[in-house]
């Protein structure tokens, strides 16, 4: 996984939102965000053309 989440970072993140988390629920909140930081990397590196169309509807 990508860098660790400190509790600096999980309390600006969670600020700029209006929650309070709590102390007992931080290692999650910490491992949540790095799972998502992985997961933003991967869309970020997906390689698009610049002329794909966008998708209109979602089609699973």
């Amino acid at each position: 996984m990508t860098d660790a989440i400190d509790d600096r970072e999980i309390d600006i993140l969670s600020a700029g939102v209006g929650l309070t988390i709590a102390p007992e629920h931080r290692a999650g909140v910490s491992a949540n965000l790095r799972l998502l930081r992985v997961y933003s990397e991967l869309i970020g590196e997906f390689p698009l053309p610049d002329r794909e169309e966008p998708a209109f509807e979602y089609r699973p």
